[in-house]
């Protein structure tokens, strides 16, 4: 077949139609219907795909059914290679199966908006074009882009937006800095977590050089976004200062947003002074995506990754996956991994194989089943678990069991504690704080944790 009659594309279309003969539907919608080719003569064949994942997936399983079409088709034998046509995505076959933090970015995908006391930036992944609207999170979303249209001209102001881990509030937090200063509506955009603006508050008064950095950086924001602001409990000095830095914003009509895990005006150890202008302006919540959000949510991320998931694979996950997104886009990123590692297809078979993996769904685990089994490990009754004694034995089992529930089920604080005695939901936080860092410091104790989530899981299912 002589080249000079025929454009790349043709010739990459006509060996397409060959290839869509001998493969099946979903595998062909999945690897080859988004391939395109920027090089096709007797040399070399050069195939772009969306992915580093589909072109090692691609090159792994089809290369010599590619190379024999070719043949079929035009007589050539070229070299094929295959290149990734937009920005490279991490290759899959390097990522191991487990769920990665919401909160992490590498430093790609991150862009400087403002230097401070510390280098401050944003997750470019992090747009209001990223989120997945739902029920669940429509309200948040609304007041989140009216506050980036016109930071400090609402009546949001501040907005704050509470909820469960995992469910979005970063990301929407985020997306309001990126779009008002992609709009210019704000010249000075400052995302900053709390425990670091009690890091670089701390610095502050350790060199007083960098007292007034300090306060001109954070107090001159035109946009001022606060992660996470039930941190900010730990240090009235931080309380104080964070309270004329929030006057000293608002005063001047620059917008603040801030995050927490709860509302508000149940933040136990936050001044009354702070609480009572956190509510000037309107606090609305994220909650858990309902089954349509969370199908559409692994349909966007498996798009990014240049993937097709199966519409049956991704209901089962959402079926499966009900608390958080961060859980639900980390169990999709085991798939994918499990499924370039073992050479299988994505399909409804590796989805449970990985499912099975994970053990139970939420709503297979019970607040109840994880007492028994923490009361049972320690030889407690569920009743002394859940009761009133202050035995240090007694207290770091009941500890131990918040912790797990909060961790196996994503359970809202307030739930918890009705579970556990109808204790307050602070009560909820200081135990899961607890357990948490003692697991940082103590690795035995970190270690009967995870054996005990594990433990739970498997006889749960």
């Amino acid at each position: 077949m002589a080249l000079n009659i025929q454009d790349p594309q043709e010739l990459w279309a006509q060996c397409l139609l060959n290839i869509e003969s001998q493969v099946r539907p979903q595998s062909f919608a999945n690897w080859f219907s988004q391939t395109s080719v920027s090089r096709f003569d007797e040399d070399l064949l050069v195939i772009q795909v969306p992915s580093a994942f589909s072109a090692a997936w691609v090159e792994e399983h089809y290369l010599q059914m590619i190379q024999a079409v070719v043949m079929e088709e035009t007589t050539l034998t070229p070299r094929i290679s295959f290149v990734v046509a937009q920005a490279p995505q991490p290759a899959l076959d390097q990522v191991l199966p487990i769920p990665a933090p919401e909160e992490e970015s590498t430093e790609n995908e991150q862009e400087e908006v403002e230097a401070g006391p510390a280098q401050i930036s944003l997750n470019k992944r992090y747009t209001f074009e990223e989120f997945i609207i739902g029920d669940s999170n429509q309200i948040a979303l609304a007041t989140a882009l009216a506050v980036a249209n016109a930071p400090g001209k609402t009546e949001f102001n501040p907005l704050v937006i509470y909820g469960g881990a995992g469910l979005g509030k970063t990301h929407l937090l985020q997306a309001i800095g990126h779009h008002a200063h992609s709009l210019n509506v704000a010249e000075k955009v400052v995302y900053v977590p709390s425990e670091k603006f009690m890091g670089d508050f701390v610095q502050s008064l350790r060199d007083r050089d960098k007292a007034s950095e300090f306060k001109n950086f954070y107090r001159n924001a035109d946009v001022l976004l606060v992660d996470d602001i039930q941190f900010l409990l730990h240090g009235e000095q931080t309380q104080n200062e964070f309270f004329h830095t929030f006057n000293a914003l608002h005063q001047s009509e620059k917008q603040i947003v801030m995050t927490c895990d709860s509302p508000p005006g149940h933040l136990d150890g936050l001044e009354e002074r702070l609480k009572s202008r956190f509510i000037w302006g309107l606090a609305t919540a994220i909650n858990p995506p309902e089954l349509e959000t969370r199908i559409a949510i692994l349909h966007k991320k498996a798009e990014r990754n240049g993937i097709r998931i199966p519409d049956g694979v991704a209901t089962l996950l959402g079926n499966h996956i009900r608390s958080n997104v961060r859980e639900l886009e980390g169990t999709l990123i085991s798939l994918m991994a499990y499924c370039s590692i073992h050479k299988k297809e994505l399909d409804i078979e590796a989805a449970k194989h990985i499912l099975d993996e994970l053990g139970p769904s939420p709503s297979e685990l019970s607040i109840e089943a994880i007492q028994q089994q923490v009361a049972d490990h320690f030889n407690l009754t569920q009743e002394q678990l859940i009761g009133k004694g202050r035995t240090q034995e007694v207290v770091a089992a009941r500890h131990l069991a918040m912790f797990l529930v909060r961790r196996l089920i994503g359970s809202h604080f307030t739930a918890i504690g009705l579970h556990f005695g109808n204790r307050d939901h602070s009560s909820i936080i200081h135990a899961v704080r607890t357990v948490e860092k003692k697991c940082k410091n103590d690795p035995a104790f970190a270690k009967l944790a995870e054996d005990l989530s594990n433990t739970i899981r498997r006889q749960n299912r």
